[in-house]
């Protein structure tokens, strides 16, 4: 047989790329896809995804782009089936051979073609076959250097594409590549559609980038003018597209299984063999797969599977009228039996069975609970299960009580649990004791959220006593307060050997998560005593430790990054603390924890140390508004956040109103003796506040400052000591003993310095700790940094109004700070005291 050679005086169809198609309304250039595409110096370009992702159109802007050396040959598929003679006769006329050629003739014509072209074939048939794909294969292996192979196709032809990939021969792009990003929906609707731009983010969400669904829904927007988007009125166009490109021409038992499947969140072989029939359904699954239509592995697990969500949600609304209460009893039986309780409470819930759902909720192991683990998937849960049900049995009156404790929801979990009341086995003296047991642990960590030591400390030592050895996750727990108690009480040694204690329990029990939890409260009592590099340096490496997959759906990265950025914050490192703050905050939102409430005071207190006021009050409201909003025990957050707002009032002038609110939380101690978690000091700062509220009325506070350093030092809080040295170096300047006040505050800074305690808390107009150690210490002024302050802002001519509106005080303030100055500088006016600054070297 002769081959067929074409000669080089043949020349390619006019049509060439007359043929591509056009590019659509609203067409938004791929420039960085088009570029990764037309660099690449290999035998085949493939890009595989599902239909709407663009495929054609960027194959067709690829070949506007063809450099003048190659020559673009266009041939459409049409997705249709085709014979390999029928394709080899379709592709021999693109290049301009005889239509009559065999395979082989081809195959020897491509082996010896001289032209250099781009062999561009447009959605290459749908259903998988075999000998075409062999065919593809051969071309491929048979073809020179000068040919390049374009493929647009929704399923992966098989092709020796390993062996492509390891010559290099291979360049591959797949629906992660092709859909839109953030960026550029953003982008397109403001192009297309600029009154609806505000919501490229929501329908980014939606779409997950998903071209066709944008675009129609962006057309179904233009003709109703109305409502947001992919809402039943906008899904009209999109389900149609679904109809006739998804499901037209599907055989009738892969529609069906591809519609179940969207019903499931995820599968997996052996699910799909459950569900739709043992023998089959694994090999539907595989032969959805194999057509490529949209069935993508869960991220970040790859054993599981699950329909593309724009689409598996367009087919559930589909699907509405057809009843599915069996198939999600099915999957809620098959994953009950594999120990994965979590589905099997979803699926059950959504088959309309919440007396299974409850039955499976029985097994959730208390441990996984207790360690953070789904506690806003539990409290989902309750709202979808009646009353009755949730308290039908001790053991989930147990579960429910603890998921309401770790939110901080204090009182329903105490009146959940007060409910075991109802059980009391007979004859089972050990079960008896086990549940009252819990129930003291319960109330005992319910009691220290409500600041009530004597009876908490109580309870615990009890639990404890009587707790099995396999209720070590509640010991853990009831340790833990006991030690959180103590650093609230300023009996930090205590806390120390709790923690050590506490600490060995964990590791003995291996609970990598129970370590971490453990590790933040050896943090706190490190940052109690001021020792902010060890804490952070302790938090670090747990960080860095931490085992991603099993600290998952648990709230210690978040909590951890929060104390990070608190301590980044004291020590004067405020961009570092604003990162870790934002990151930790997101993933308390995420996880629907308390401790975001800590996320929001920070950033308040960030936007303090930027004298941004306003803004630090919105940050507070955020805080007070997600507390409220999750139903959280005002005892947990009211009296902090009262003192950081105490603050601002005092920075805006309003000192009657911050003295009011404090006094108010101070009033409480008779009932409240002990602070709430991760605040240990509030008590003492209010009182330390209110002492510098009336030192900036005149009253000689040196001996009330004194009995609170002596506590501070007493109890090991070296960095609110270094506070109370400041305020008592201001004390003795106001009364005129400048010796005492000039050893308070050496002693001050000294104290700051070993501690680089650089970022007081809410300190809204402290100079750098290197700025006040500048001061001469022979100064007779022996000025306060906040009189220093004012006499700098003095000297650049600002008036006592403005220099109030800078820092952010009262004008009765600016001229009290005045009138000091003017008493320890011995001068009548304010221009005298510049001058007489400047002579000492203070300014």
């Amino acid at each position: 047989m002769t081959a067929y050679a074409p000669s080089l005086s043949i020349a390619l169809p006019s049509c060439a790329k007359s043929v591509l198609p056009r590019q659509p309304p609203g067409h938004v250039q791929r420039a960085q896809l088009q570029r990764r595409l037309l660099v690449q110096d290999c035998r085949l370009r493939l890009l595989i995804a599902p239909a709407g992702f663009g495929k054609s159109v960027l194959l067709a802007d690829c070949a506007r782009e063809c450099p003048p050396e190659y020559s673009p040959l266009w041939l459409n598929c049409a997705g249709q089936p085709v014979s390999p003679v029928e394709f080899c006769r379709q592709l021999a006329v693109a290049l301009g051979y005889p239509p009559s050629l065999s395979e082989a003739e081809l195959l020897a014509a491509v082996q010896q073609e001289q032209r250099t072209l781009w062999i561009m074939l447009n959605d290459y048939p749908r259903e998988p076959d075999g000998e075409l794909d062999a065919c593809l294969d051969r071309l491929l292996c048979a073809s020179p250097a000068n040919l390049v192979w374009w493929l647009g196709s929704r399923r992966r032809p098989a092709c020796n594409l390993p062996r492509l990939l390891l010559e290099g021969e291979l360049f591959e792009l797949g629906s992660a590549e092709l859909a839109f990003t953030q960026d550029e929906v953003a982008a397109w609707l403001q192009q297309v559609d600029a009154l609806r731009s505000s919501r490229a983010n929501n329908l980014f969400a939606l779409t997950r980038g998903w071209p066709a669904a944008l675009r129609l829904l962006a057309a179904q927007g233009e003709r109703e003018g109305s409502g947001p988007p992919l809402c039943e009125e906008h899904n009209e166009l999109l389900r149609d597209y679904i109809e006739h490109e998804v499901l037209q021409g599907l055989p009738a038992e892969l529609s069906h299984a591809l519609c179940q499947l969207a019903l499931i969140p995820r599968f997996n072989d052996e699910l799909c063999e459950h569900l739709l029939g043992v023998g089959e359904g694994a090999a539907w699954l595989q032969a959805l797969r194999a057509r490529g239509l949209f069935i993508n592995e869960v991220e970040g697990a790859p054993d599981w599977l699950e329909v593309f969500p724009p689409l598996a949600h367009l087919l559930q609304q589909r699907a509405k009228a057809a009843p599915c209460t069996s198939l999600h009893l099915h999957a809620s039986q098959w994953f009950a039996a594999r120990g994965d309780v979590r589905e099997a409470v979803e699926h059950a819930l959504k088959g309309g069975q919440p007396e299974v759902a409850a039955s499976f909720l029985e097994r959730f192991a208390e441990e996984r609970l207790l360690q953070g683990q789904d506690l806003a998937l539990i409290l989902h849960w309750r709202s979808s299960l009646p009353d009755s049900l949730l308290t039908s049995t001790p053991r989930l009156i147990l579960l429910n009580a603890w998921a309401l404790l770790l939110v901080g929801r204090l009182e329903e979990a105490q009146a959940c649990v007060d409910q075991l009341a109802r059980f009391q086995p007979r004859g089972d003296a050990e079960r008896l004791a086990e549940l009252f047991a819990q129930w003291q642990a319960i109330r005992g960590i319910a009691a220290y959220g409500r600041g009530h030591a004597v009876e908490a400390r109580t309870h615990l030592l009890e639990a404890l006593s009587t707790l099995p050895d396999t209720a070590w996750a509640q010991s853990l727990l009831c340790r833990s307060v006991l030690t959180q108690i103590a650093i609230g009480e300023g009996q930090l040694e205590q806390a120390q050997q709790l923690s050590y204690e506490v600490l060995k329990q964990a590791r003995r029990c291996g609970s990598a998560v129970f370590e971490a939890l453990l590790e933040l409260d050896h943090a706190l009592l490190l940052e109690a005593r001021g020792e902010f590099a060890r804490a952070e340096a302790l938090l670090q490496r747990v960080l860095e430790q931490m085992d991603a997959q099993s600290l998952r759906q648990t709230p210690v990265r978040g909590r951890i990054l929060l104390r990070l950025g608190r301590l980044a914050l004291r020590q004067g490192c405020i961009e570092h603390a604003a990162s870790q703050l934002q990151a930790g905050l997101e993933d308390a939102r995420v996880g629907g924890d308390p401790g975001a409430f800590h996320g929001y005071l920070g950033l308040a207190e960030l936007a303090t140390c930027r004298r941004d006021i306003p803004a630090a009050f919105a940050h507070l409201g955020e805080a007070e508004r997600w507390m409220q909003r999750h139903r959280i025990s005002d005892a947990l957050y009211r009296g902090v956040l009262l003192l950081a707002s105490s603050r601002l009032w005092i920075y805006q002038g309003h000192h009657e109103r911050a003295r009011e609110a404090m006094t108010r939380v101070l009033g409480h101690r008779l009932e409240t003796s002990v602070p709430p978690p991760n605040f240990p000091e509030l008590f003492l700062r209010l009182e330390h506040l209110l002492l510098c509220l009336d030192m900036a009325h005149g009253i000689d506070v040196r001996e009330a400052l004194q009995r609170l350093l002596d506590q501070a030092v007493a109890q090991g809080r070296q960095a609110f000591a270094s506070e109370l040295w400041s305020s008592y170096a201001e004390a003795c300047s106001a009364c005129a003993d400048l010796p005492a006040a000039n050893q308070a505050r050496q002693t001050a800074q000294s104290l700051r310095q070993r501690l680089n305690y650089q970022g007081l808390w809410f300190a809204a107009d402290e100079p750098p700790l290197a700025a006040v150690g500048e001061m001469p210490a022979a100064a007779d002024a022996c000025l306060s940094s906040r009189e220093l302050t004012v006499l700098r802002l003095i000297a650049q001519g600002l008036s006592n109004q403005e220099v109030a509106e800078q820092l952010f005080i009262s004008l009765h303030t600016v001229k009290t700070h005045a009138r000091r100055i003017n008493g320890k500088l011995g001068v009548a006016r304010r221009t005298q005291a510049v001058a007489r600054a400047k002579a000492l070297g203070v300014l």
